[in-house]
């Protein structure tokens, strides 16, 4: 977790740095709310902060995550769900979906406390944690995972699954869409029939057909500056 190098410095890590004329973020309750959410959800350091993203090709797509940006909290509250695909890697899904996560928490954060209200995750790798029985997930993170306000499923359907992750997985999102709990995925499977082949007619069914979905166009944008995107 960022600190201050010390006490009374500016904080070069805070979401607010540019807007916010305090000296130091220590004592700041905004700050200090930001900070327990996005620490709670699992994003990872690198991408804790939004990123300036180029449209490019992809100009009517990022319209269109600009509106659900921009009412963000009736979306979330809606129960709504939203997956952005593109055949291309590095195109900036992944980044979008993390804008649109501290989007949210941004807000949401004034009386929040310790409540967790949005996850990252990185689907390949909860798969694995869900196979490892000697170090299973615990009661809390699955409880978390169930019933928090928004997750992002990150990288979904980037290798076919067993029938055991399938299940699994459809079991955690099943539970999230009948209490009406919001999601965001990301993915390359763009063709319905490789949707289908990878992940199976009942994930499609959740993810694609109970979703908005919007397709990204663009080439893979890593190492030019604009992107960091798997």
């Amino acid at each position: 977790m960022p600190r201050e190098l010390k006490q009374g410095s500016r904080n070069k890590f805070c979401w607010y740095k540019d807007v916010c004329e305090k000296d130091f973020c220590s004592p700041c309750l905004r700050y200090n709310e930001m900070r327990f959410l996005v620490d709670s959800s699992d994003i990872p350091f690198g991408k804790q902060y939004p990123q300036e993203l180029v449209a490019g090709v992809d100009r009517e797509a990022y319209l269109d995550l600009a509106d659900i940006k921009n009412d963000i909290v009736t979306f979330v509250n809606n129960g709504e769900n939203l997956y952005i695909a593109s055949r291309n890697t590095g195109n900036g899904k992944t980044s979008w979906a993390v804008k649109l996560l501290l989007k949210y928490f941004d807000s949401i954060w004034a009386g929040n406390g310790f409540r967790v209200r949005g996850l990252f995750v990185h689907v390949p790798t909860l798969l694995i944690k869900l196979k490892n029985f000697s170090a299973p997930l615990s009661e809390e993170y699955k409880n978390n995972l169930v019933n928090c306000d928004l997750v992002v499923w990150d990288d979904i359907g980037s290798s076919y699954m067993s029938d055991y992750d399938g299940s699994q997985l459809i079991s955690l999102i099943d539970q999230r869409i009948f209490g009406y709990k919001s999601n965001i995925y990301t993915g390359n499977l763009v063709d319905e029939k490789q949707f289908r082949d990878v992940l199976g007619d009942r994930l499609y069914s959740r993810i694609v057909t109970n979703s908005e979905v919007v397709i990204f166009k663009g080439k893979d944008r890593r190492g030019h500056g604009s992107t960091s995107d798997n």
